[in-house]
């Protein structure tokens, strides 16, 4: 009945819209799948939000009162930041609630800063700054999870792969050295060891598809412990090692503004001139919508039939085909066709295509308007209750500037140059504004305000104003013009000056070189003083060799000792306990030692030293044997009666040491 009534009323608004299948084609189906939603539905209200709502921090809307002012359906005002100084670079930023399509504003905005650390300090720390803006629907839940996470998931992806983005050039030697040491053994390969060559920019690229990627895994998880999330869009920048990442996936929108100053304008420009022939759009994203991704879900939807259930048919046709056109040949394409066949029209070819309508009116399965972002992982599409998340995906389109080859330096007339200024804005202020138009306003809102220190903030506020419009006598909004529609959905913008970034990045590198010179200058210092170190151990072990030696050969020669009784003793020790070292192996100690680094040189000498007072204990025990038989001998010179006895207890005293 429902389908029925729908049908009807699609005929007179949308005649190209085909119709729905019917409740008697499907009515045991959608029952089932009705019933499943139902009881999901009523789980879901006993859960709560992982995240309480709330505006973006640099807004500093911190009452329940701010933020009820702050979402009035009927004056929908403009917030700005209060303290710009929260925003790096004198970012801009300005948003505005619906006219009353959701009870909140859906739109997220975030950003942060953070610095990458070598924990072995053996490269500078490298900063980084991410811009985020997230545009919800059927719900404010997935926005505002991406506000609060993404910026941690990608820090995560970047330290991943974080030895490899320190390497800077100039540092190869040091890098290689590093990352082969035995103290980097989870370490990644040096590149000299990959098989294909990866550079930078595909790090940083694979950092922000995968944090992409686990972001939705995150909602995933978190759909059956908090209240269902709904789903959103994502437009990411990455500001990194003097270059800008933008990733973007859905219908949110990324544009560089820039401004070329003609011959005859560039000393006398004004407002008009700006306006019109010196400024140009580069986008930087492309939207993400059922019409641009035919292809690809008609793909989806040919190779996995199953997914549309039997109410979905993957072909696109030139003329919308009717019962009574049975038979007939037909202009149409199916799946990932690129051009236009003719085919015998069949009943089955009469259900409702994967994708419908064109432009923005364009919709995937009847129901959603974005194919790409984060989060609905319950969406169901309308009538059908076919899921829709199989033809959804989190993977963003990333493109990325080199500001560091850039030739053209800024000026007082063209203070941003090449650099230019980079828009990021949800689809409020895309539905009704160009890109170009948008350059436009940005650059003559910049000219009216050269040194205000709010400029950007004012162009934010600018075009916010100009999407949002005025509300007529009889409720409407309308443009400037008061003829054409202003948007009716919630509206965010980020204006961020690049130049500014550079600028910061300039500073950073002469910071880095000048530290690398001074670390090269006190290495070098220090390279005397360890070689010094190294001569010194050198010298006293030498010294030690040659006191032992001579101490030896004193006692050896000492005359007051028996020649024969000297000799037998030495030779003994030698044999049984091993413990002179000879000159050969104090030298082979001392060439070591020359080899050694600074510690191992002092562990060495102690080393060393230990031996030669262990030495020293052994010749004290030598020298008191040999003053024990000098006291014998004059003993057995004075009795001549008892000379066998000592040489008895002598044996005898000596026998444990044999064994």
């Amino acid at each position: 009945m429902f389908a029925n009534i729908k049908n009807r009323l699609a005929s007179v608004i949308a005649p190209d819209m085909p119709a729905l299948p019917s409740s008697s084609d499907h009515h045991h189906a959608h029952r089932i799948t009705s019933s499943s939603y139902h009881q999901r539905l009523a789980h879901q209200q006993q859960l709560q939000d992982k995240f309480t709502y709330s505006r973006p921090h640099f807004l500093q809307l911190l009452t329940p009162d701010e933020l009820k002012a702050s979402a009035d359906h009927n004056v929908r005002p403009i917030i700005v930041p209060r303290d710009i100084s929260l925003l790096p670079w004198g970012t801009g930023y300005a948003e505005c609630v619906n006219s009353g399509k959701s009870e909140w504003n859906e739109d997220q905005g975030a950003f942060c800063r953070q610095v990458l650390s070598d924990p072995t300090h053996r490269y500078p720390d490298l900063p980084y700054t991410y811009f985020g803006i997230f545009d919800g629907h059927a719900g404010y839940g997935a926005a505002l999870a991406a506000s609060h996470q993404f910026h941690y998931i990608l820090h995560e992806k970047l330290v991943d792969c974080l030895e490899m983005l320190l390497l800077r050039e100039g540092m190869e030697d040091v890098a290689h050295t590093s990352l082969h040491s035995p103290n980097t053994a989870n370490s990644i390969p040096h590149p000299s060891q990959f098989h294909r060559t990866v550079c930078k920019d595909e790090l940083i690229i694979g950092a922000l598809e995968s944090a992409f990627f686990h972001m939705d895994a995150l909602i995933a998880q978190d759909k059956d412990r908090y209240r269902d999330a709904g789903g959103c869009t994502a437009c990411v920048s990455l500001f990194i090692n003097g270059k800008m990442y933008v990733a973007n996936a859905g219908d949110s929108r990324a544009v560089l503004c820039q401004r070329k100053i003609s011959v005859e304008n560039e000393k006398t420009p004004n407002a008009e001139t700006i306006g019109s022939e010196g400024s140009y759009a580069i986008p930087f994203s492309f939207d993400h919508t059922p019409e641009t991704e035919r292809t690809r879900l008609l793909g989806v939807a040919q190779y996995k039939p199953h997914l549309m259930g039997k109410f979905y048919v993957a072909m696109e046709y030139a003329k919308r085909p009717h019962e009574k056109d049975l038979g007939q040949r037909i202009l149409c394409r199916q799946g990932t066709m690129k051009g236009w066949t003719y085919k015998t029209l069949t009943r089955d070819d009469l259900k409702m295509p994967v994708v419908t309508g064109e432009g923005k009116r364009s919709r995937l399965l009847g129901t959603l308007g974005v194919t790409r972002g984060f989060g609905d992982h319950d969406l169901l599409a309308i009538a059908t209750g076919t899921l829709l998340k199989p033809f959804l995906t989190p993977q963003p389109d990333v493109k990325y500037k080199d500001l560091t080859k850039i030739v053209s330096i800024p000026d007082e007339q063209n203070e941003d140059g090449d650099y230019g200024v980079l828009i990021m804005a949800t689809d409020g202020l895309w539905d009704v504004s160009e890109n170009d138009a948008v350059a436009r306003t940005v650059f003559q809102t910049l000219h009216k305000y050269p040194t205000e220190r709010h400029r950007y903030t004012m162009v934010a506020q600018e075009l916010v104003a100009k999407a949002r419009g005025k509300i007529n006598d009889y409720g409407h909004w309308r443009l400037a013009d008061s003829k054409a529609a202003a948007t009716v959905d919630d509206i965010s913008v980020m204006v961020i000056p690049v130049y500014q970034y550079y600028k910061e990045h300039i500073e950073w590198e002469q910071r880095c070189a000048r530290e690398y010179r001074e670390r090269l200058k006190q290495e070098q210092l220090a390279q005397p003083a360890v070689e010094a170190k190294e001569v010194d151990a050198a010298n006293t072990a030498g010294v030690l060799v040659n006191g032992t030696t001579e101490m030896a050969q004193v006692i050896v020669e000492s005359p007051s000792l028996g020649h024969e009784t000297v000799e037998k003793i030495s030779r003994e020790d030698e044999q049984d306990a091993g413990t002179l070292q000879t000159k050969e192996q104090m030298e082979k100690n001392v060439s070591r030692i020359a080899n050694n680094s600074e510690e191992q040189v002092k562990e060495t000498v102690q080393e060393i030293i230990n031996k030669v007072t262990e030495e020293l204990d052994t010749i004290n025990l030598i020298e008191n044997k040999s003053t024990a038989n000098e006291k014998a001998s004059v003993v057995q010179s004075k009795s001549p009666n008892k000379t066998k006895r000592p040489k008895r207890q002598e044996d005898k005293n000596r026998q444990p040491d044999k064994r």
